[in-house]
């Protein structure tokens, strides 16, 4: 009995170091880069766990002033091997204002869930950015572009109005942040027949010349 006690003690022992292990974030993006009032903004953080799972088990978002807080909560396996994810923040339109500042708190637990976090976080980062006023930016309402049929089964058309040759590139990314497919708009009606699992996805275009970037949700069912 003695024995097979001192190995829960080592295996614990073993939880509580994976657990506490730093730098889990390996990537942030923003986008659009530079957001204006009018812009939902989309912050991606790549994740890496020493673990064969991990799962989110919660994700809240705070806004106090200024000052914007994440924070998110991964269910991880025992088993040694390493899991890639993406954490999705959706922030709203914010008022135009020089700096805000944005804070990221991740936890971990064991799984199954929902599972207990350790008694400090497992990693973290911050940074600043700014959102200007989209008053008088006549540019960007040029840049426009429609999405049909949406909701989809995978198969929908995305359309310019005004399309210029060679200016215009798309990204697909998934509920989870996770890219999907991206490319060039090769003409102003470009037909898209993906194999997708229900759900929402994110088609990102962005203009070269103007340095715009437009979102748009489209479901699949």
């Amino acid at each position: 009995m003695k024995f097979l006690l001192v190995i829960l003690v080592a295996c614990c022992l073993c939880c509580t170091s994976l657990f506490s292990q730093q730098n889990n974030i390996t990537n942030i993006t923003m986008e659009p880069i530079y957001p204006d009032s009018d812009d939902t903004i989309y912050v991606y953080i790549d994740l890496a766990f020493p673990t064969t799972s991990c799962v989110l088990d919660n994700s809240s978002l705070q806004l106090s002033g200024n000052d914007i807080t994440a924070s998110s909560q991964y269910c991880l396996g025992i088993a040694m091997s390493i899991c890639n994810t993406t954490d999705t923040i959706v922030i709203m339109p914010l008022p135009a204002a020089v700096n805000y500042y944005f804070n990221y708190i991740l936890s971990v637990g064991s799984l199954p869930l929902p599972c207990t976090p350790g008694v400090v976080p497992n990693d973290s980062l911050s940074f600043d950015f700014g959102v200007e006023s989209s008053v008088g930016i006549d540019e960007k309402s040029i840049f426009s572009y429609g999405l049909s049929p949406n909701p989809s089964r995978g198969t929908f058309e995305v359309y310019l109005p005004s399309f210029i040759e060679n200016d215009f590139s798309y990204l697909i990314r998934n509920n989870q942040g996770e890219h999907v497919q991206s490319g060039i708009i090769e003409s102003n009606v470009q037909k898209f027949d993906l194999n997708l699992k229900s759900g929402m996805y994110y088609v990102i275009l962005s203009s070269k010349s103007s340095g715009y970037h437009v979102t748009k949700k489209i479901a699949v069912y």
